[in-house]
């Protein structure tokens, strides 16, 4: 199985090499990392249009783009990988979480749900941790034990799941429950100051939040110590808001 790895934390992070490290000497899988060559965390599903890409060589099969994790994944398959199509998607390992309405911001699961886009199964992982020294026990058993038999049986077509591990050790880990994104409010404020010529400059601060108490939830179910999948799709209609509002377009005939 050939397998394209991306993140949004960029090339060099903990996270991504790891996981390459791990699946390296894998007879069952061969690994080709196309990441950003910066950190691009919250930058969702953005596309670089207003100039080129550069793309820099860091090893064996290791590439380095000078743009998002959608570029990134959009470059890989439409050109770096073209003779040498990969057969899924794998973005992570992410250093935070990504659950609920968060999955709209993160840069991680925007490259998995690229790959989706595309044609491609895909996975997003994060570590819901963003504390230093990192722990990734857990997460270390559950991407050379468990993720790759998840991919030989085949994770299904066009399909991405969001997946978050604790940061903790392998023990500690209640088991494994696929469940839905949770909802979480957010306490994101504005901080204003000034620059030394008296300008006004901003920064977006949101560290600290709280989530609805939803026990399927992947927030609940991640706190009490499981490891949360979470399968997404593409199509965000609202199907019984569609069926409620189609009398609306009747106004227009009347």
């Amino acid at each position: 199985m050939h397998v394209l790895l991306c993140n949004d934390d960029g090339i060099d992070a903990e996270g991504i090499q790891l996981l390459r490290q791990r699946w390296a000497g894998r007879d069952d899988m061969r690994v080709t990392t196309v990441a950003p060559d910066r950190e691009q965390s919250a930058t969702s599903h953005s596309l670089t249009l207003g100039e080129p890409l550069r793309v820099d060589v860091r090893g064996e099969n290791q590439f380095a783009v000078s743009g998002t994790p959608t570029d990134c994944v959009l470059v890989a398959l439409k050109a770096l990988l073209l003779e040498d199509p990969p057969d899924v998607v794998v973005s992570g390992i992410n250093h935070g979480p990504n659950m609920g309405e968060d999955v709209h911001y993160s840069g991680t699961v925007a490259a998995a749900f690229e790959g989706m886009v595309l044609g491609l199964p895909a996975v997003a992982l994060s570590l819901t941790s963003k504390k230093v020294p990192r722990q990734f026990d857990a997460a270390i058993h559950f991407v050379d034990e468990v993720l790759p038999r998840w991919l030989a049986e085949g994770v299904g077509e066009k399909a991405l799941l969001n997946v978050n591990i604790p940061a903790r050790r392998r023990e500690e880990i209640a088991g494994i429950r696929f469940c839905r994104l949770g909802s979480r409010s957010f306490h994101d404020h504005i901080v204003k100051k000034e620059d030394p010529r008296g300008r006004a400059y901003y920064w977006i601060a949101g560290d600290s939040f709280s989530y609805a108490e939803d026990e399927e939830s992947d927030f609940v179910l991640n706190a009490a110590g499981y490891i949360t999948a979470t399968p997404l799709h593409a199509d965000l209609t609202d199907y019984a808001a569609l069926e409620e509002r189609r009398r609306l377009a009747e106004l227009w005939e009347t």
